[in-house]
Order: C-alpha cells, then structure tokens, then sequence
C-alpha cells in the first residue's frame, strides 16, 4: 500500500505521464490504479502513422483499443489526432469513435470518402489541418456546414486554382482567427500571389494570423525566396515560412510544430505594430 495519500499519489503519475509521454506508457504498466491515471493523458494526443514497424505497432495498438475500450472513452478523452498515410477504411474506423476532437490534422492529402464522413460527423474541432479538394469533387466547399463552425485555426493543403476559386466561401467562418496555405512546391512572388490571396482576406472578417508554407529548395532559403514572397505581400497579417522538403515528411516533428508555427506568426505579427 503507497505511504503516499491516494489524491497526492494520483498527482504525481498524472504529472509524471504529462511531461513525458513517453515514460506514460510505462507508468501504465505499474499497476490498474495508475493505468487508469495516466491513460487519459496517454491518449490526449494521439499521432497514428502507415509505414514502417514502430508506426505499425503504434495504429495495431490503437486499433485495438478501439475493439476492447468503449467509445465514449476515446470521445472523451482524444481531443488531438493527427493522422498521417492512414488507409481510408481506418481512417473512418477511427474518426467514428473519437467524436470529441478539437485538433484534427489529416496528411498528406484528404480521401473522399474520409472528407464526407468527417464533415457529417458530429466532430467539431477548433483546429483543422486537411484538403478539401477531394471533399467537393470540382464544387466550392460548404464551409457553412456544422462541422465548420467552431474552427479558429485552418490550414490547407490545396492549390491556388482551388482557394482562388472558394474566396467567397471563407466569409462562412464565424470564428476564424488563424489561417495557413500549405504548398507542396514553391511559391512564385510578385502580383499573382497578391491578388489571390486579397480575394480570400477580404471574406475573412476576423482573421488575425495567415500563414504561407512553401516548399523551398536549400537554394531558395539561402538567396532569400522566402522574404521575397512576403515582400510581394502587403497585408500586415500575413507571415511566409518556408520549409525544406527533408522537413515535409517528418509526423514525429510536426506533431509538436504546429503550435511553434502559430505562435512564431502571432510574435512576427505583433512585431509590426510596436
């Protein structure tokens, strides 16, 4: 028996497992008391990857505790789910049972038929990281729709002929405070970039941040590609950020990068009006 008060004892695992998640597995395995501690914190943040022993492991692991572990624990408890490769079919198996999400990332690229579901599900995230180009199969996205509705933070990976097209539709956002454009390729500055991104501003009404992610070679970042982009861009609210293409692939870094990315674009924003 712990010599320790079962609240101060409950405290410290908790502690324990939420500063290294790692160790939280292990911590898991101490005994039934401190599983049932430390696996709300376990499955806080859950990153599911195809590909490789270590991810395969992880997806088998988490598959079956949909099989064994009632829904509402994973409604309850998963509020940050990163999915990335994941087959379709999966894709769906998990969505239907953590229904409590407020960070959804799905990556690379949004199947169908996983678009539809999502969004007619009762999900409502605050944040959001997906493309909607196979969701609308050549019509403008309904941001309009339930699912929308609560999101502060969006970022897309779409191409410029697809946002350009659905300028209109992002007045539909009530709550949208924060928004990133992910390009697989680097992006061209000078008055094309400007105007595109003026027809999607003007219908965002309470937008603060707007991130560009472009893809850029070593080249580019070293002669300076990136600030010439943001140069080309005269709303104060606009932040470029080029990454590499080593860096595009990596679930295990941009698991922890994306709140990094909003909070270096709040600093830099912030920064020019002082």
């Amino acid at each position: 028996m712990s010599a320790l008060p079962f609240e101060l004892e409950q405290d410290i695992f908790e502690i324990a497992a939420d500063s290294d998640r790692r160790s939280a597995l292990s911590l898991a395995l101490v005994a039934r008391r401190v599983q049932f501690w430390v696996e709300p914190v376990i499955y806080n943040c859950v990153a599911l990857q195809y590909g490789g022993s270590d991810s395969a492991r992880v997806l088998e692991g988490f598959i079956s505790a949909i099989k064994t572990k009632p829904p509402s624990f994973f409604a309850r408890y998963v509020k940050t789910l990163l999915l990335s490769d994941i087959p379709a079919c999966l894709t769906m198996e998990i969505l239907a049972v953590c229904t409590g999400i407020t960070d959804l990332r799905v990556w690379p690229y949004t199947p169908s038929v996983v678009a539809q579901f999502v969004v007619a599900s009762p999900i409502r995230p605050t944040h959001l990281s997906f493309s909607a180009e196979h969701l609308v199969q050549g019509r403008a996205p309904n941001f309009a729709l339930p699912f929308y509705q609560e999101l502060t933070h969006l970022e897309l990976h779409d191409t410029w002929g697809q946002l350009i097209a659905w300028a209109p539709n992002f007045a539909m956002f009530p709550q949208l405070t924060h928004l990133a454009f992910v390009f697989g390729s680097s992006l061209s500055s000078g008055t094309t970039a400007s105007y595109a991104l003026s027809a999607i501003l003007v219908n965002c009404s309470k937008l603060k941040i707007c991130v560009f992610r472009c893809m850029l070679s070593e080249d580019e970042l070293r002669f300076g590609q990136e600030a010439a982009i943001a140069n080309s861009i005269v709303d104060p609210r606009v932040v470029v950020v080029g990454w590499h293409r080593s860096q595009a692939r990596r679930t295990g870094s941009l698991w922890n990068e994306k709140a990094n990315l909003w909070n270096q674009a709040e600093a830099i924003v912030a920064a020019r009006s002082r």
